[in-house]
């Protein structure tokens, strides 16, 4: 009788084993956050972040570092003047996300759902919560959470002063500078 329950325990302890959560890592290569500036209501300046490190915990703890000097807009200067004019990243040099995924999604080996994330953001030395509609596939080893729209940030909902959107303005010839953006995400996260 004992030999039969020790194969049976074992299966079991293999298909629990198999279903437990796992720690995912941020691909600092393959993880980015995308925005825009908008000019004249209808100039639009495409920007990337990407070196993003953060994890997502087996409880489903989501962490995100966002480090603002590396934005991308194609052109140096602009680069530059984004961190020092407007988010004095010489003093607050990095956005943290924290979010918490809902236990389906962590307990899930394979999944493809859609869903609204509230996420804690720091910027500027604020939190504020912002809600994110975000496509999760988790297969195996690997998971991606990719924006499903871009979610819409006012900078003044952070603090972030007007005289920075001003004098980053005054760099273009006192062009008027939305202070609202459209942001992305793309994350790609592995587990050991």
């Amino acid at each position: 009788m004992r030999l039969f329950y020790f194969p049976l325990f074992m299966l079991l302890t293999f298909v629990l084993g198999s279903a437990q959560a796992k720690d995912f890592t941020v691909d600092e290569k393959l993880s980015t956050v995308s925005f825009a500036t908008i000019k004249l209501q209808y100039v639009v300046e495409p920007a990337i972040i990407s070196d993003l490190s953060g994890s997502v915990s087996s409880s489903g703890d989501v962490l995100i570092q966002i480090p603002l000097n590396s934005i991308s807009t194609g052109i140096q200067i602009r680069n530059e003047r984004l961190n020092a004019l407007f988010f004095n990243s010489s003093q607050f040099p990095t956005i943290t996300v924290n979010a918490k995924l809902p236990s389906n999604i962590v307990r899930a080996s394979n999944i493809a759902t859609q869903v609204t994330l509230p996420a804690d953001v720091t910027l500027f030395g604020q939190t504020q919560t912002v809600n994110f509609t975000v496509n999760i596939v988790k297969a195996g080893k690997l998971m991606s959470v990719s924006s499903s729209t871009p979610t819409i940030v006012s900078a003044s909902s952070f603090g972030i002063p007007t005289d920075n959107l001003t004098a980053l303005a005054a760099t273009v010839g006192d062009i008027p500078i939305s202070d609202k953006v459209p942001v992305s995400i793309s994350l790609i996260l592995k587990s050991s």
